[in-house]
């Protein structure tokens, strides 16, 4: 085995392969630099998602002449240079990695002219070769462009996104680049027509209103606090505005957009009380603190840092956002219902299990009941996976717990509003009306799609709904499945869709927040591939959103009608969310509360 020095050309490929993924890597390394360079108008254009090209100027203080001929080296940077500078990186690059790397899959030119200068000028490179530097004609400021992305890599370029993928990718990159720098104004344009311009000057609310929707920004509060040399501000958004993921999770370091797991960890315990399991708070806050106490040389495309006292940190994240929530008034104080030993227990529909599952049975001792798993209508919860049953599935299962509901009579009252009372032929049933409505519509949902017969209901007005680019490119990749879920929708200009019918089961429920439901959360690549399999595992958040609710009171005809659909479920004791639906007290119990019996 013979050992050779690997030559440049062969390194900044391999260095390529860590630094530039797809054209949204070279749109976020140079910004980085424009922004690095003082640019305060920064203006990005793209043809076929950027593929093609990348273009991207500024009005920076531009290269000189003789620093032009090192813009393509391996490692050559203007900001750094001994070692002690790694301990307080103010810059948002360092490396000196990006150009090298973009050069060496890419056809490239700089063209740059420093303010006050007579002329500019102009290097190339293509492949990793770079060309002599020649004056020419150009503005203030840097011109960089990138043509045919992986040329000399054709492997590479097959597996790049569709065209209308890639530009959403890099019109989000852009939302959130900007969020930390109010001070400078973006323009994008995708295939010569101006996508997005975001003027310098505005507030974080109205930046972030622009970019994610103004009702989105509604529910955002704004929150600002000093911990010595730490400083935290920016918005927070109520709990309502909880996503099924963290896409929209925002956190700035010195106006670096990146992550640290405490400081997340820390954001996401002070909402724990408000959200439910699987839902994340939507963010924008930016952490200021002296350079020297945060590592930014963590990650290859710095997404991470680390921070030098991460409990410090973490502490006043917590310490913010849980301010910004109590002035809000989100936060009040808990209720809680005390069962004392004496009292009898009522019964819901989850198996009595033993008190250790490994414990060995006694002889005469009957076996535990086991949990009978719908095969037909599974009910998982958000982002979880069925879990995997037994072949033999026929050996020695127990029967589920008869439906109660099928041996109530005539009478019926309801409660507060939320809970109804039943007489059953041997007791007493106390019934959430949210869950069981909850479990009636989920399961009539799972019927209808399996037996491909949904009911549609169309709208006598499209229902609007603004999406993020990445949210409207998958809407419109499965437009044809959706509709034969039950929902037709079309496009409606840019950032938004039309949604023109809904399955007829949620006509009362807001389309949008429907629509919603099926978008694929963070990390799902294959969602399209997988839309059959994601509507039936929704079907039970949106069957949430469109039950009736606390507070909503029920007329005798409406609450017959439930009852009447909840004696045919299969699984009527719980909700698609695993709660109870009903709880029961026989007579006996009864007769032993009131010392009837003893």
């Amino acid at each position: 085995m013979v050992i050779r020095r690997l030559s440049p050309e062969v390194v900044n490929q391999i260095a390529a392969g860590e630094v530039i993924e797809r054209p949204y890597s070279i749109v976020k390394e140079l910004i980085e630099n424009s922004l690095d360079a003082g640019g305060r108008r920064l203006r990005v254009e793209i043809l076929k998602g950027g593929a093609e090209l990348v273009r991207i100027g500024d009005d920076g203080e531009g290269f000189a002449p003789e620093d032009l001929l090192l813009a393509f080296a391996s490692h050559a940077t203007s900001k750094l240079s001994l070692l002690a500078d790694l301990d307080h990186i103010a810059s948002l690059g360092f490396r000196g990695e990006a150009l090298a790397s973009i050069g060496s899959v890419a056809r490239c030119s700089i063209k740059s002219r420093q303010p006050g200068s007579g002329e500019g000028h102009e290097i190339r490179c293509e492949g990793g070769v770079v060309s002599e530097v020649m004056p020419c004609g150009c503005p203030p400021g840097t011109q960089i462009e990138v043509r045919e992305l992986f040329f000399n890599t054709p492997a590479r370029r097959r597996f790049l996104k569709s065209s209308g993928a890639e530009k959403a990718k890099i019109q989000e990159l852009l939302y959130e680049l900007s969020l930390a720098r109010l001070d400078v104004d973006f323009t994008f344009l995708a295939d010569g027509v101006e996508v997005l311009r975001l003027g310098a000057g505005q507030s974080l609310a109205e930046r972030f209103a622009q970019c994610f929707g103004r009702d989105l920004a509604k529910g955002l509060l704004p929150v600002a606090k000093s911990f010595g040399d730490l400083h935290i501000a920016g918005l927070i958004g109520e709990p309502d505005l909880a996503r099924r993921d963290g896409r929209q999770e925002l956190l700035y370091v010195n106006g670096r957009q990146a992550s640290e797991r405490s400081a997340v960890m820390s954001i996401r315990q002070a909402y724990r009380e408000f959200l439910m399991g699987g839902r994340f708070p939507i963010y924008a806050l930016q952490i200021v603190l002296p350079p020297s106490e945060v590592d930014v040389n963590v990650h290859p495309r710095k997404k991470e840092v680390r921070f030098l006292d991460s409990r410090r940190v973490a502490g006043s994240l917590y310490e913010t956002v849980r301010s910004g929530l109590q002035t809000s008034g989100a936060m009040s104080a808990p209720l809680g219902v005390q069962i004392t030993d004496d009292m009898p227990r009522a019964r819901s529909g989850f198996p009595a299990l033993p008190p250790s599952l490994f414990a060995t049975p006694l002889a005469d001792s009957a076996p535990p009941p086991v949990l009978v798993r719908e095969l037909s209508a599974p009910s998982f919860g958000e982002g979880a996976r069925p879990f995997a049953t037994s072949v033999n599935a026929k050996a020695s299962v127990l029967p589920a717990r008869p439906n109660p509901f099928r041996s109530t009579g005539s009478r019926f009252l309801q409660v507060h509003d939320l809970y109804v009372l039943l007489q059953v032929d041997d007791g007493l049933l106390i019934v959430d009306q949210h869950a069981l409505h909850e479990r009636v519509i989920y399961e009539r949902l799972c019927r209808e799609h399996q037996a491909r017969k949904v009911t549609v209901q169309h709208l006598l007005l499209p229902a609007v709904v603004l999406l993020s680019p990445a949210e409207k490119a998958w809407v419109l990749d499965v437009k044809e499945s959706l509709a034969s879920a039950g929902m037709l929708v079309d496009d409606f200009g840019e950032g938004s869709v039309a949604v023109h019918a809904v399955p007829a089961v949620f006509k009362n429920a807001a389309p949008q927040k429907l629509l919603r439901a099926l978008l694929p959360m963070d990390g799902e690549s294959d969602a399209a591939l997988r839309l059959e399999e994601q509507v039936v595992e929704r079907f039970h958040s949106m069957s949430c959103r469109s039950a009736v609710m606390s507070g909503d009171r029920l007329n005798d005809e409406e609450m017959a009608a439930l009852l009447t659909e909840a004696a045919t479920l299969l699984h009527p004791h719980n909700c698609p969310h695993g709660r109870p639906t009903v709880l029961t007290f026989t007579s006996a119990e009864l007769e032993r509360y009131f010392r009837r019996r003893c």
